[in-house]
């Protein structure tokens, strides 16, 4: 009965162990962990396409966000809705995104989706900040935007899928 009670009393710390490193590993994150291609994706029914939000930081500190029709069996991307591109800084867990060129649908289109070359741009200085966490051993991003006072804005996190 005592090595039951043993084994049990190793099987529990260890679990306990284990799942304390990953936590660990979750929060001490670096900018190389961002790197790379993180998605969303959403399927409409009416529809049958998924709408997918994709960012790509890239390591001169760059990133492009896009918006995209894709299609439900294969997995290839329509058409767009939006594309920004601009510049991002990592300071301990708060991203800042700072975008210079927006570019979307023609105002007044009826489609939600086009090719590139149809979309318009403009200069769009904008600069958000969220608070970031890497969970699921680092697959998984969670961007929390930071509202600014009176504006009318989702506070509730947003996980995107590490491609």
């Amino acid at each position: 009965m005592r090595i039951f009670s043993k084994l049990a009393l190793i099987s529990i710390l260890f679990i306990t162990f284990s799942c304390n490193l990953i936590e660990k590993d979750d929060k001490n994150f670096s900018l190389q962990d961002l790197h790379g291609i993180w998605e969303l994706s959403r399927y409409q029914q009416e529809s049958q396409l998924f709408y997918v939000d994709t960012y790509e930081f890239k390591e001169d500190g760059t990133f492009e966000n896009r918006s995209t029709a894709r299609q439900q069996d294969n997995n290839m991307d329509l058409g767009y809705n939006s594309i920004t591109n601009g510049t991002y800084r990592l300071l301990g867990n708060v991203l800042t995104l700072t975008g210079d060129q927006f570019l979307t649908l023609p105002e007044g289109s009826t489609v939600w989706y086009t090719a590139p070359d149809n979309l318009v741009g403009s200069d769009w200085n904008i600069e958000r900040e969220y608070t970031i966490a890497l969970k699921e051993r680092k697959s998984q991003l969670q961007l929390e935007y930071k509202c600014a006072p009176n504006e009318l804005c989702s506070t509730s996190p947003i996980t995107y899928f590490r491609k």
